[in-house]
């Protein structure tokens, strides 16, 4: 006669919740908890079903979330919002709101002085 509790099994309903809670990057042991089970049978369920870790489960779902923010965020800017537009810009093709201005290849030298009052004088 085997001890211990019975073992919990994930139904559809289950590995549905998991996908949801894993697309709002929930943490492993939130999960457990939320699918009333130890964080070790849910890698176990996982491991079982997938072949997988938790976190690898859990950023193949993520990516799925992704891909979905990402389109959504493209299609506002292709419609005209300028402050997605200036957003996707900035994160995916590098460009800025800065202006660097190089002085070239030589060097720049700054010479200033101080006054009897330790002032600083600028000579035109």
């Amino acid at each position: 006669m085997p001890g211990g509790r019975p073992r919990i099994e994930f139904d559809e309903k289950d590995w549905k919740l998991l996908d949801v809670y894993c697309q709002f990057k929930h943490f492993e042991k939130d999960i457990a908890s939320l699918m009333d089970c130890s964080i070790d049978t849910l890698e176990r369920r996982i491991n079982e079903r997938f072949d997988c870790t938790f976190a690898v489960y859990r950023n193949k779902i993520m990516s799925k979330t992704k891909h979905n923010l990402f389109t959504k965020q493209y299609d506002v800017a292709m419609e005209g919002n300028p402050t997605m537009l200036i957003w996707l810009g900035k994160n995916y093709m590098n460009q800025t709101d800065k202006q660097e201005i190089s002085a070239g290849q030589g060097s720049v030298k700054i010479e200033y002085c101080l006054d009897e009052n330790q002032t600083l004088k600028s000579s035109s």
